[in-house]
């Protein structure tokens, strides 16, 4: 069960970190426009980073894709194997599955954000990095915010 915590805390973790790169990148299939034409903003993204990007992503959609398929078929036979009342060693199977994929998704995220970052120029680079402090720096308020009005909640 601790191994479950630690991954999930990493994976919660990384959400965070590559949050601002799966913007600039696209994003989720449907939301790609704003996202992506903001962050171009942004950055000042030249037509020759734009097309590039594009094709980046468009290269990644259908692994991405299949790898999303695959997690939501074995969360549904995970969600499955616990209302049948499967054994652990099922389940602990399945799990490790899960894990696998989960790792994987990671991966791909990785090879995503470093595709991007090779595009940058180095005063890009500069930028995004100060976008990103200035989420973290929102994602934190906002947190403190929330945190201070369930206490005085209780």
């Amino acid at each position: 069960m601790k191994y479950w915590k630690q991954a999930l805390g990493s994976l919660a973790l990384a959400g965070v970190l590559v949050a601002p790169v799966a913007v600039a990148s696209g994003g989720s299939e449907g939301g790609q426009g704003r996202g992506f034409e903001y962050m171009a903003r942004q950055l000042e993204l030249t037509e020759g980073q734009q097309a590039q990007l594009k094709a980046n992503r468009d290269s990644n959609r259908e692994a991405r894709m299949a790898q999303r398929e695959q997690m939501i078929e074995l969360r549904k036979q995970i969600d499955t194997a616990i209302e049948s009342g499967a054994d652990q060693a099922t389940l602990d199977q399945l799990g490790e599955e899960l894990g696998k994929l989960k790792v994987q998704e990671m991966q791909s995220h990785n090879k995503m954000k470093e595709q991007f970052r090779s595009i940058l120029t180095d005063e890009q680079k500069a930028k995004l990095e100060q976008l990103k402090s200035e989420r973290r720096g929102r994602q934190m308020k906002r947190r403190d915010e929330s945190s201070a009005s369930q206490d005085t909640e209780s």
